[in-house]
Formats: C-alpha cells, sequence, structure tokens
C-alpha cells in the first residue's frame, strides 16, 4: 500500500505541477516499478515497454494519417476544399460556420487528428470569417468543436490506440464511429442554423450560390471523394490492412498535390517535420502513460477494481455512468490519449465482466475524449485554436460550451440506442 500510495501522489504532485503529461505519467510508473521490481528489473520493463509500443504494426498507421492530412494542409489543398465546402452550404442560416462544420467532416475522413482538423479549418476558415461581421465566440467554437469530429469519423488514432490495446477490430470501430461522427456533425449544424436564426447579428446572411454553382463545387471535392473511397473502401473490401491503406492514403495525398499543381519539396519537407513532431508526441505519451499502466497491474489494482465492483454489485448502468464520470474529470487535465492508455487496463476487464460491447464502449470513449479537448484547463483544441487565430481564449471557450451539451447528448443517445454505432458494423462485417 506504501508503494502505491507513492505512485499515485508523483502522478498527482508531477501533473499538479505543470510537468508535461508524458514526462510525469513515464516517471511516477518508474517510480512505482522501482520500489516493486527494484531499479535494474524496472529499467528492463520499461524498455521493453518503449519497444513493443514504438514497433507496433498498427500504429504505423499514425503517423501516415498525420502525413496524409498534413499534405493536404500544406499544399493548401484545404483552402480549395474550404471555399467549396462554403459554396456548397451557402444559402443555409449560418454561413460560413456551417462551412466550418462541413469542413472539418471533410478534413476528419482524410486525417485522424483532432488538434490537426482544428488547426487546419482555423488556419484556412478564420481569416475569411475575420473579414465579415460573425460572431468571434461562435464562429471559433465551431471550429474548435468541428475539429473534435477528426477522431470520431474515421479514420481515427484514437480508434487506432484503443483497437490496438483492447484488441478490438479497428476497422470496426472505424465503421461503427461514422453514423455517431456524422449524426454529431449534423446536430452542430443544426444548432448552429438555429442560433443563427434567433439571433441574425451572429452571422451575416451569405448570396446563395446557384444550383449549377453549388452542383459545380461539389464535384470539385473529388480528392476527399478518392481518399475516402481508398481509405474505407480498402479496410471494408478486404483489400488492406488499416495500416496498408495509410501507407495508399499518404501516397495518395502526395498524387492529388502533384495533379493540382500545389507539391513542392518545401510542402514535402513541412508535412514530414509536422508529422514526426506529431507523431513522436502521440507516441511518447502512449508508451509513458502505459509504463503507468503497467506498474498498476502490477499492484493488482485492475483486478482489485473488479473485484469490488464484483462485490458491489454495480449495474450496467452504474458502471457506465461510473466510467463516463471518470472521464470527463480526467479529461480535464490529462490528454486524451494518455487517459485512454492509462485507464484501457481497468476498463477492459471490467466492460467483459459485464457483458457490454468493447466496439460501442470505444465510440463513446472517443467522445468524451472529444468532451475533454474542449474543457479547460486542458482543452487541446482550445489552445491551439487560439494559438493559430491569436484570438481570445475566452472567447473560444465561451464558444465551444454550448457543443459540448449535443457530445453529451450523443452519449446519452448510445447508451439508450447502441444501434447507432453497432447497426453499420454489423451489416458489413457480419
Amino acid at each position: 500500500m506504501p508503494a502505491i500510495s507513492i505512485t499515485l501522489a508523483a502522478t498527482l504532485l508531477l501533473l499538479a505541477a505543470g510537468v508535461w503529461v508524458g514526462v510525469g505519467l513515464g516517471l511516477s510508473g518508474i517510480i512505482g516499478l522501482t520500489q516493486v521490481l527494484g531499479w535494474e528489473r524496472a529499467v528492463d520493463i520499461v524498455g521493453k515497454v518503449v519497444w513493443e509500443q514504438n514497433t507496433s504494426f498498427i500504429l504505423v498507421a499514425i503517423p501516415m494519417f498525420i502525413f496524409m492530412g498534413e499534405i493536404l494542409f500544406q499544399s493548401g489543398i484545404m483552402s480549395t476544399i474550404y471555399l467549396r465546402a462554403a459554396t456548397v452550404v451557402s444559402g443555409i442560416p449560418g454561413g460560413l460556420l456551417q462551412a466550418n462544420i462541413a469542413a472539418c467532416t471533410i478534413f476528419a475522413a482524410c486525417s485522424g487528428s483532432s488538434v490537426a482538423s482544428a488547426a487546419t479549418i482555423g488556419s484556412v476558415g478564420f481569416p475569411e470569417i475575420a473579414k465579415r461581421n460573425y460572431s468571434k465566440p461562435i464562429a471559433l467554437g465551431s471550429i474548435a468543436a468541428g475539429g473534435t469530429l477528426g477522431i470520431l469519423i474515421p479514420p481515427s488514432i484514437i480508434f487506432i490506440v484503443y483497437g490496438s490495446m483492447a484488441e478490438v477490430s479497428i476497422g470496426r470501430l472505424f465503421l461503427a464511429g461514422l453514423i455517431p461522427g456524422l449524426a454529431l456533425a449534423f446536430l452542430y449544424a443544426l444548432y448552429i442554423a438555429v442560433r443563427c436564426l434567433l439571433d441574425p447579428s451572429l452571422a451575416p446572411r451569405e448570396v446563395r450560390a446557384g444550383p449549377g454553382e453549388r452542383f459545380k463545387a461539389l464535384i470539385g471535392l473529388w480528392q476527399m471523394g478518392i481518399l475516402i473511397v481508398v481509405v474505407l473502401g480498402g479496410i471494408y473490401g478486404g483489400i488492406a490492412s488499416p495500416t496498408e491503406v495509410a501507407a495508399l492514403g499518404a501516397f495518395l495525398s502526395i498524387l492529388i498535390a502533384v495533379v493540382a499543381g500545389t507539391f513542392t519539396f518545401g510542402v514535402l519537407w513541412r508535412a514530414a517535420l509536422a508529422t514526426v513532431r506529431q507523431t513522436s508526441l502521440i507516441l511518447f505519451v502512449i508508451f509513458t502513460a502505459k509504463i503507468l499502466s503497467v506498474t498498476l497491474i502490477y499492484f493488482q489494482i485492475p483486478a482489485a477494481v473488479v473485484s469490488w465492483i464484483g462485490a458491489a454489485e454495480m449495474t450496467p448502468l452504474h458502471i457506465f455512468l461510473a466510467i463516463v464520470g471518470v472521464y470527463l474529470l480526467l479529461g480535464m487535465f490529462v490528454d486524451g490519449i494518455a487517459m485512454m492508455v492509462i485507464t484501457i487496463p481497468f476498463i477492459v476487464p471490467i466492460l467483459t465482466n459485464a457483458h457490454m460491447d468493447l466496439v460501442w464502449m470505444g465510440v463513446i470513449i472517443c467522445i468524451l475524449i472529444e468532451v475533454g479537448l474542449l474543457t479547460p484547463p486542458v482543452g487541446l483544441n482550445l489552445y491551439v485554436l487560439q494559438g493559430v487565430t491569436g484570438e481570445s481564449i475566452q472567447d473560444v471557450i465561451i464558444g465551444s460550451t454550448p457543443f459540448i451539451a449535443f457530445q453529451l447528448l450523443m452519449i446519452a443517445m448510445l447508451y439508450v440506442w447502441p444501434s447507432i454505432a453497432l447497426l453499420l458494423p454489423k451489416l458489413v462485417m457480419g
């Protein structure tokens, strides 16, 4: 007991002191392992964890999907996509706010990163919005919330990590996230439309494009259509694994930029550099959090939690609410991937024991991580968007807060109607 107390205290103190999440989790995990196994044995286990995590074939998909999105952004393809999406949704109340949601949804289907989606659409869309008389809070909120779709609509880095840890089919997770992701995008768009109808001062009325112009703009989204068909069709057609499809998607993004005449060595360099930075950040958090989770397993914490729940005779609803509560709390302070890597060793045995579907719970956890991306003090999308636009963080937070209600609504809908997530995987994969 003293050893686990020291480990947990070290974790809390390091995070409270502002130490970077990856460093804090790794150090506290090493401290715990050292107390249990001694220094030499602890170092040996840490080395094995680092090697196993960073040489996982499944996780190779992460840098490939990031690179695919970065090529589209750095080459300027996403700027074109944003303007075409704005034309397609023109005339809908909200104007460019609706374009933010549409563009985020499209980009989400080509990038597995929420932060990348928010940064990309923030860089491309907000300058257009700033030229017109839009309300800044709701404009910033639409981008921050729309960006969260990047981890729910496939391909999703969160699903790749969750699937590799929970030993769940990534293909099923991708399919399970598609309908909830599109439904959430629809709820965001509906909220914006209603708000702008009730208060026209939030967004100027944009000129409605003609049917021919809108159809031409829709056809102009062919690049995204190709990538979506290749990524999803490759996986569900049984042609390739998610990792192989990610590599193919990265190659196609380069080909699309070449065809568009926007591919240069500078584009390749910036995309590669951004990919290395983001991948290094993600993998470092994954293996440091894994070190802490291994430490907790040595302390037999997951088994103790499962036993406690069994003794308490908790119903599936109680378990569900407890998991939601834990993730909502952790999401305010811990990076989404980090808290998932830490908690999955606890959650999977509990869910299995309660006969709850792991694919379904993967979608719910993904949405809970989306909530964490919008909740201060560690809501990454909030600070990324503030950094990209240079606007007040207060405006970003105020504008993003209403969208959290729709994320929680989607979680409630998934609990009541699990088929929202599970119907598509069942139809496609049996």
